[in-house]
């Protein structure tokens, strides 16, 4: 198998925090894999920074084989989709979804219309008034039709039904 993640000796601190501590794997391609543990246990923080929105205090991560951070070729097959994505106020799905295309060179239309229409998601409410379910499943719905070659899910499933 090809390694497409390498991560050795992650460590990232938050003054007294230590929110990974030595943190070490490898993903392959094409599998599937699940990052478990109890809250605050730095599943989130590894995830942002294997995705270049955090700084590791210390250790080697390599995407592809290089360092993701300000790495356009790197960051352009990730997708990661937050439990605490922040929108400006005034936003509707419909205005996520047409930014997650224009950023997302594999976008899937036809597939995120499918998923917007099994999900039944109102697409003219602005997303700060969507139940906790439509706002996760905005999250999935840009994960998935991303087509990204890696896709990273922070708790996808809260409020879903």
């Amino acid at each position: 198998m090809t390694a497409v993640i390498e991560v050795n000796g992650l460590t990232k601190r938050y003054r007294d925090t230590l929110a990974a501590d030595g943190v070490s794997f490898t993903i392959e391609k094409d599998t599937i894999y699940g990052l478990l543990g109890r809250n605050g246990a730095g599943k989130t923080t590894v995830m942002s920074i294997l995705t270049a929105q955090n700084f590791a205090t210390s250790g080697d991560i390599r995407v592809f084989g290089e360092h993701p951070y300000e790495n356009a070729k790197v960051l352009s097959r990730m997708c990661f989709v937050r439990e605490s994505q922040k929108y400006p106020d005034d936003a509707r799905p419909d205005h996520a979804f047409r930014i997650a295309r224009l950023f997302y060179p594999h976008w899937d239309q036809e597939f995120a219309e499918r998923l917007i229409d099994d999900f039944q998601l109102p697409m003219k409410k602005t997303i700060k008034k969507l139940s906790r379910g439509q706002l996760s499943a905005v999250g999935v719905i840009i994960g998935l039709a991303s087509r990204a070659e890696i896709t990273f899910f922070d708790e996808p499933y809260l409020g879903l039904d």
